[in-house]
């Protein structure tokens, strides 16, 4: 896996989207969740980065995929006239949504009780794991005290990923995301205690419930480098074979179900 990178190092960019009228208008807008990257920030919406933000020549340069902008092709193009209606950005992105991702917004980003520190984790590409992405990373203090790093994949019960007569792929990549986080432990800790100043910096709106839970003790968080299973799942669900084989696997503090509404 190549090297571990989140954080915006360059204060001129801080500066510069904390003065920006758009800027502004996204991190008031509760429906994004903006994620910080290696020197730039992702806008999510549904699991789908609608606006990349950039800082180069010392400019802010908004960039989407053609297809959130209503054209063709797979370029990234300027944002444009967008920027001024997100709402229509947002809307653009409808028949693009996929069924987990939305439930993970519904159930777990639009908690604000919960301190999600960030979405849509790719950990890098390896000759022998291939390219990963785990969907969101939770600040949580466990049973001792201890302020953790937590990451969480998550699937809904008709995702084929989690079912099958011998070893589901999810098996595989749950032991990837563990792999990677232990043998990166130290690049991913220092990353997101950069991103937690970068967030505090920015005003985003996930900064109150990170700094009441973190405070200015950053260098206390640790890494738990168990991630969780997610499973969305109707009552009919809960107890048939393919869920029995995933608590055999992760336990059951590992493999959360989160029972549909009838």
């Amino acid at each position: 896996m190549s090297e571990f990178k989140r954080g915006i190092t360059k204060p001129n960019f801080i500066a510069e989207l904390n003065g920006n009228k758009y800027w502004q208008q996204m991190v008031n807008d509760q429906d994004l969740f903006i994620a910080i990257r290696n020197n730039y920030l992702n806008v999510y919406y549904y699991g789908q980065s609608i606006c990349k933000v950039e800082f180069v020549n010392n400019e802010i340069k908004w960039t989407s995929h053609p297809k959130y902008l209503g054209q063709s092709g797979k370029k990234p193009m300027n944002t444009g006239d967008y920027l001024e209606k997100i709402e229509e950005l947002k809307l653009n992105t409808e028949k693009y949504r996929s069924e987990e991702k939305e439930k993970v917004k519904e159930n777990f980003l639009n908690d604000k009780r919960l301190c999600i520190l960030d979405v849509e984790i790719t950990f890098g590409t390896e000759v022998d794991a291939g390219r990963r992405s785990i969907d969101f990373l939770a600040i949580e203090k466990d049973s001792i005290g201890k302020i953790r790093l937590v990451f969480y994949e998550a699937k809904c019960y008709n995702n084929k990923e989690i079912r099958s007569r011998t070893n589901p792929r999810v098996f595989e990549q749950i032991e990837k995301y563990e792999k990677a986080l232990r043998s990166h432990r130290h690049e991913i800790l220092n990353s997101y205690r950069l991103v937690y100043e970068n967030i505090k910096e920015l005003n985003l709106n996930n900064k109150k419930n990170l700094v009441q839970f973190i405070g200015s003790e950053s260098e206390r968080l640790e890494i738990d480098d168990e991630p969780r299973l997610i499973i969305f799942v109707d009552e009919s669900q809960i107890d048939n074979t393919h869920i029995q084989k995933l608590k055999a696997r992760f336990g059951d503090s590992r493999t959360i179900l989160k029972i549909s509404a009838a």
